[in-house]
């Protein structure tokens, strides 16, 4: 999967990218919510891990920190669970509120962020945090899903 990553707003609509005709590409928006071999996976561009961390206040001596700044997108259903958001991200709340909410639980939940990489069972969901392929780079990751929904 291909995601926009412009930086005029959030959301993104998919790219548009005629000469893309390989059948094992598909250009999403961003946020979206995909599903390959029975799998659910919701991604975004945006580093919504590490906008939490900058304004969280208050947390449970001896937490998890990571899994618990993932549960908030999990218990809310939304990709961006931070108002106001934080000074970087333009959101554009027409689109937002049509697209930045999920219905159900994904099976996986792809947050790319400067925070340190991570893979956590989170609320029953794999919460991945591939971090950055280089120092102000974007994200690699490569993933393997067998038929019948198996990870």
């Amino acid at each position: 999967a291909v995601v926009s990553t412009q930086s005029t707003g959030y959301p993104q609509p998919a790219p548009a990218a005629p000469h893309v005709s390989r059948d094992n590409v598909t250009l999403c928006s961003d946020p979206c919510l995909v599903e390959v071999e029975g799998v659910s996976i919701a991604l975004t561009s945006s580093d919504i891990l590490f906008h939490l961390s900058s304004e969280e206040i208050s947390h449970p001596p001896g937490s998890d920190r990571m899994g618990r700044l993932a549960g908030h997108l999990l218990h809310q259903r939304n990709f961006y669970p931070l108002h106001p958001p934080a000074e970087e991200i333009n959101i554009d709340y027409p689109y937002f509120n049509k697209h930045c909410f999920f219905d159900t639980k994904p099976d996986i939940l792809l947050l790319p962020s400067d925070l340190r990489y991570f893979v956590k069972n989170v609320q029953d969901t794999v919460v991945i945090n591939p971090g950055k392929l280089a120092k102000g780079s974007g994200t690699y990751f490569r993933l393997n899903v067998r038929g019948s929904g198996k990870i």
